[in-house]
């Protein structure tokens, strides 16, 4: 991992700094590339993620900042799966999926399978867990 060359070299924090790769991508540019890589189109986003039009535009232009559910519906609208959904959680200002938290498990088993979030939630609902749709 990035952290391994912390042990292993007795260098300081400069010549560690000038190596790393940073992105300082508000979400809003994150979600635009995203989108272009894959050829998705906001409408589509916003449907497949079952937010509000409105709220769902004004998110992607980074006009509004979205709940963590709402992003992590915003992840399946995507089509994401959980390590980029951990990334647009932590680019919109939410705690990443974590794998200790059941929730946060089931949600990223159903988004690793590319499952829809309807599927999601009966998963959770089924699992006495609440629901990303309240």
């Amino acid at each position: 991992m990035w952290w391994d060359s912390f042990a292993s070299g007795r260098s300081g924090l400069r010549p560690l700094l000038a190596r790393a790769e940073f992105d300082g991508r508000a979400l809003d540019a994150w979600l635009a590339d995203v989108m272009a890589e894959r050829s998705l189109v906001r409408s589509d986003v916003i449907r497949a993620s079952r937010l509000n039009p409105t709220f769902g535009y004004q998110i992607i232009a980074g006009q509004r900042r979205a709940s963590r559910d709402k992003l992590i519906q915003l992840a399946f609208g995507l089509g994401l799966g959980a390590s980029d959904a951990c990334e647009l959680l932590e680019r919109g200002g939410a705690s990443a999926l974590r794998s200790f938290v059941r929730r946060d498990f089931i949600i990223a088993y159903a988004l690793e399978r590319g499952l829809s979030l309807p599927a999601c939630d009966d998963l959770l609902w089924g699992q006495g867990e609440q629901t990303i749709q309240t």
